[in-house]
């Protein structure tokens, strides 16, 4: 019969007996120039999205002009364009993140949702803009 030695896993459930460990270690430069660029472009995008939003709403000015003689306005349309703006452009922000944060999570490749996130504020941003020009028509 053997002597158990002092000190030893009797049932060898170390680490040695796995052969591999669940999760590699963040290693590489693959993982760490994903991390990098990643927080850098969801800086970016939270930056841009501060911006998207306050210049959403600085369009309701445009409908300064729905006074003049010969312009119409149809300032419904226009406050809802401006009113629910920035609230896709905070949409978008958040679906991003946590869309970001859980491929991180999971280790898989992440700065390209971030970027597609940075394109979607962008393009909500001139869709606003669209609309509101739409909803000014400038008579003389």
């Amino acid at each position: 019969m053997e002597t158990p030695v002092v000190g030893a896993d009797p049932l060898g459930s170390g680490p040695a007996a796995f052969g591999r460990e669940a999760r590699h270690p963040l290693a590489g430069r693959r993982r760490v120039v994903d991390l990098v660029a990643t927080t850098a472009l969801l800086v970016l995008l939270a930056a841009e999205s501060v911006v998207a939003g306050g210049g959403i709403v600085f369009l309701s000015l445009a409908f300064g002009s729905c006074a003049a003689p010969g312009n119409t306005c149809d300032e419904a349309f226009g406050g809802a364009v401006v009113s629910v703006g920035p609230v896709l452009v905070a949409l978008v922000l958040v679906a991003t993140l946590v869309v970001c944060v859980l491929r991180l999570v999971r280790r898989l490749l992440t700065w390209p949702f971030a970027l597609v996130g940075i394109a979607a504020v962008v393009a909500v941003f001139f869709g606003a803009i669209l609309l509101v020009d739409s909803a000014i028509t400038h008579g003389i």
